[in-house]
């Protein structure tokens, strides 16, 4: 079966990125698959994702943001819209060439563009890696909340339904955002990595990591964490991440005299060892599509304490067994949920034991074979 990916690059920090190449790597070692990833900005950045060999990875060469800063705003507009074009006729020219059985894209640059041929003849799939409505809900403007309904007027009408099949990540989304629709199924994200020796759970550290961003909600991390050092000022709060709010959070820890508590650690690629020398993870985001670093989190054997937010957590974790689920910014709860496993050992590692077995269920090898599945049910159908 010869499958294509589509997305713009595989050089960036990004979850998009990440579990694009972790499932395109696994199945390529199906016996008679040839997996392609067709990119498009692969000029900058660090080759973060380890590709297989058995992939075969083709840059387009569009470049869309190169050199963007050097150029006035209208001049940059006028170079993108040509880019466009360029993207379009290189993208459907290597797909008239190589006649795949199936493509997908990721939702970037090429959402519109993978359904434009009027030779196609092989499958098309869109993933969805945030909750349907993601445009209005991460606006920070007025001005963005109106272009993004537009968007999704536009998309959600004249676009998506020509798709063989929408994937999204979390029935919770499904269930929430798209009934009435045929065409839907769910797939979750696999995690990235196998943990063999799970997280001990004798630090005295929590730790949370995603974007420093207004939808990770930080703040409301740190302002919950300065109850928990109230009764518990040995402990730690370790943040990973990198953004835009990093002097914002570091003037609040510093307002709240939490310097010797929690701390901003910046980005790291060793998300493994730094998970398995915590004992606690904890997130406040107020929005997720789906929140993979969750399933790492478990994977290495660490009770998660994290906000009920659409959507994710809720079809990852059974609140009380694998992890504690609370309603967001309640950081009141999210408090003594934190207190409840620094102060009850037996129910942490009892926890920690049921959240490694749940996240047996997000193995990459079984989530490639419910992508065979559903690539032969789309291209039989």
């Amino acid at each position: 079966m010869k499958i294509v990916y589509c997305l713009n690059s595989i050089r960036y920090i990004g979850g998009i990125q990440m579990v694009t190449v972790v499932k395109a790597n696994a199945l390529a070692e199906i016996p008679g698959n040839e997996v392609y990833v067709v990119v498009t900005d692969n000029k900058d950045g660090e080759n973060l994702h380890k590709l297989s060999p058995k992939v075969h990875l083709v840059d387009l060469d569009i470049n869309y943001y190169y050199r963007d800063r050097e150029r006035p705003v209208w001049v940059m507009m006028f170079i993108r819209s040509y880019k466009r074009r360029l993207h379009r006729k290189a993208l459907n020219r290597f797909l008239d060439e190589l006649k795949p059985d199936v493509v997908i894209s990721v939702g970037l640059s090429e959402k519109f563009m993978v359904l434009s041929n009027k030779r196609r003849t092989w499958k098309v799939i869109r993933e969805f890696h945030s909750e349907k409505n993601y445009r209005v809900k991460y606006a920070e403007s007025l001005f963005q909340k109106c272009t993004g309904a537009l968007s999704d007027f536009y998309e959600f009408n004249f676009v998506d339904r020509k798709y063989d099949k929408i994937v999204v990540l979390t029935q919770e989304d499904k269930d929430m955002n798209w009934q009435g629709w045929s065409n839907v199924e769910v797939m979750p994200n696999p995690v990235s990595f196998q943990c063999g020796i799970p997280s001990p759970l004798t630090d005295k550290t929590i730790v949370s990591m995603g974007r420093l961003h207004h939808v990770k909600n930080f703040s409301a991390l740190i302002r919950a964490f300065g109850k928990v050092v109230e009764q518990h000022p040995d402990w730690k709060l370790q943040i990973y991440g990198k953004g835009e709010l990093e002097n914002e959070l570091t003037d609040q820890i510093r307002q709240s005299g939490l310097e010797n508590n929690v701390f901003l650690m910046g980005f790291t690629s060793d998300i493994k060892g730094v998970l398995c020398k915590s004992s606690i993870a904890a997130f406040s985001s107020l929005i997720e599509g789906f929140p993979l670093v969750l399933v790492e989190t478990m994977e290495c054997g660490v009770p998660p304490v994290t906000y009920q937010c659409p959507t994710g957590p809720k079809d990852i974790i059974t609140d009380g067994k694998d992890g504690f689920l609370v309603p967001v910014n309640d950081e009141q709860m999210l408090a003594e949920r934190i207190c409840q496993l620094i102060e009850d050992k037996e129910l942490r590692n009892r926890m920690g034991v049921a959240a490694k077995e749940r996240a047996k269920y997000y193995q990459v090898d079984q989530i490639a074979q419910r992508w065979m599945k559903l690539f032969n049910e789309v291209i039989n159908s």
